[in-house]
């Protein structure tokens, strides 16, 4: 996933005249994403920083996207200590991450995740990232208090396009080209029982297997909402492997008597035996309205 640079922080550069803030008179906030300089598209902090290392000017025009509202404004170039060229931000990198593709739909759409993704506990917007194959290399086991990690490389060849960043996930579009597909019907959250479960994952290179859960809480909800399955690790192996729910695991399918009725969302840190589901009810319909809207 690439969702672009971001505004982190602002400073004062030390220059041989004293401190100076290049960014003064503008109303950059933190949060927001850099999308150009100058008219060119920037992707990544070291093409911001390759840029800067070649510029011969005193201000440069940025612009701005912030809440879907795309603005521009000068910002001021100085030269530090170091005779390095500086704006005086503290700039956040791409958003790249590991986690688990849910579903796909026959006419080309994903729902990936079961939770959003978050900066500064704000939903990011207008995130235009890519979905890669990735090959598991190591677990990270959880234990209480900390939560583990699946380790991974991402496949350089892109399977899919993000176009949208949700409270219940991330979605976009993908090539179906590049899947190995298996058709599953869905249950809605009214359907969902509780007792044994399984949720489906990759520990090892890119396998998926079964691993068994015990759903022990159900909440039925009128809107879309967080953790509306609450469940159990039992499955022997995965216990042994990741103790419990790690990173990574976000998104991967929960199945219950051959039907899919939800994603893997979060991990109960004090005790990752313990994990929350997105009904998957609420992850059809954010499909569904993105492949009206397109």
């Amino acid at each position: 996933m690439n969702t672009g640079i971001y505004v982190a922080g602002k400073f004062q550069v030390t220059t041989t005249e004293g401190k100076v803030s290049p960014w003064k008179n503008t109303n950059i906030e933190v949060g927001d994403k850099i999308e150009m300089v100058n008219g060119i598209q920037i992707y990544t902090n070291s093409q911001l920083l390759e840029y800067l290392s070649h510029c011969n000017s005193t201000s440069l025009v940025l612009s701005i996207n912030r809440d879907d509202k795309v603005f521009k404004t000068n910002i001021g170039v100085v030269k530090n200590n170091n005779n390095e060229s500086s704006i005086g931000l503290y700039i956040k990198d791409q958003i790249q991450g590991i986690g688990t593709m849910t579903f796909a739909t026959n006419d080309g759409y994903f729902a990936s995740l079961g939770h959003g993704i978050y900066e500064n506990k704000k939903l990011v917007k207008n995130v235009n990232g890519s979905l890669y194959y990735s090959t598991v290399a190591s677990i990270k086991k959880s234990e209480p208090g900390t939560a583990g990690e699946k380790r991974a490389s991402i496949d350089s060849k892109k399977i899919g396009e993000i176009v949208k960043n949700d409270q219940t996930g991330l979605y976009g579009k993908i090539n179906l080209q590049q899947l190995n597909k298996e058709e599953i019907e869905v249950n809605t959250q009214r359907e969902v029982e509780i007792g044994s479960a399984q949720i489906y994952t990759a520990l090892n290179d890119n396998v998926i297997k079964a691993y068994n859960i015990e759903i022990i809480e159900i909440n039925i909800q009128n809107k879309k909402a967080a953790k509306g399955i609450k469940f159990k690790v039992v499955d022997e192996t995965l216990i042994n492997k990741t103790g419990g729910i790690v990173q990574g695991m976000s998104g991967s399918p929960i199945v219950q008597n051959n039907h899919i009725i939800g994603a893997v969302s979060h991990v109960t840190v004090e005790n990752p035996l313990y994990g929350y589901g997105m009904h998957i009810e609420f992850m059809i319909d954010e499909v569904n309205n993105i492949a009206v809207s397109n």
